[in-house]
């Protein structure tokens, strides 16, 4: 264990380093980007005309049809490929005769409430993230605050074994911080990934609709 406490110094260094950062441009009390975790601007939910040129999708029932509610699941499932996904929409296409516009613009319906809703409760699972982030990055400071003012000495009335728990306690939330924030890379990209997904098959049902 010894031989990782450097280590686990420098984490411990990156640590009050980004929190003086989260510091120095915190946003209002009440504003969700105070436990944004993530390098990418926050954006909330995707504005129907940034992806859909189309005619109206206000008021489609798509989940009454079957055929539609089917493959819109299929269609915003992330383990179907996007080339099978496209495929799959231009066949649906040449399948529905006259009702093709308005079964095309209830598929796009449905696309569009699923994964706005999907990337929604990523975003929100992300901001419940970086609020336990910030407190233990909080937790680790008070945790460090004492050995950086008396450096070697123990605090008054303390056991041996109150000041090994102590370290232990540190270096246990050290790993977790860091293992943590490692893990975040690929969830911080996956609302862009469902917003690329959207952007790709909206423009295929737009495509099919002409």
């Amino acid at each position: 264990m010894h031989g990782s406490r450097p280590a686990l110094g420098l984490i411990a260094l990156a640590v009050t380093l980004e929190a003086a950062s989260l510091v120095a441009a915190e946003p209002k009390a009440d504003s969700p980007e105070r436990n944004w975790p993530c390098h990418q601007i926050l954006v909330g939910r995707l504005s129907l005309a940034a992806v859909w040129s189309g005619p109206s999708i206000e008021g489609l029932a798509w989940r009454n049809d079957q055929a539609v509610a089917d493959i819109v699941a299929r269609l915003a499932a992330r383990r179907t490929p996007l080339d099978d996904a496209e495929r799959a929409i231009e066949d649906f296409a040449q399948s529905q005769g006259a009702s093709k516009t308005k079964k095309l613009d209830s598929v796009f319906a449905g696309l569009f409430e699923t994964l706005n809703d999907e990337r929604t409760q990523v975003i929100e699972g992300l901001l419940r993230f970086g609020a336990k982030q910030k407190e233990l990055a909080g937790k680790i400071r008070a945790e460090n605050a004492l050995p950086r003012e008396e450096p070697g000495k123990a605090p008054p009335n303390a056991s041996r074994q109150d000041v090994e728990a102590g370290a232990r306690d540190l270096e246990w939330d050290l790993r977790v911080f860091d293992e943590r924030r490692q893990s975040l890379t690929y969830v911080c990209e996956t609302p862009a990934l469902i917003e690329q997904r959207l952007f790709a098959l909206a423009r295929v049902i737009q495509r099919s609709l002409e």
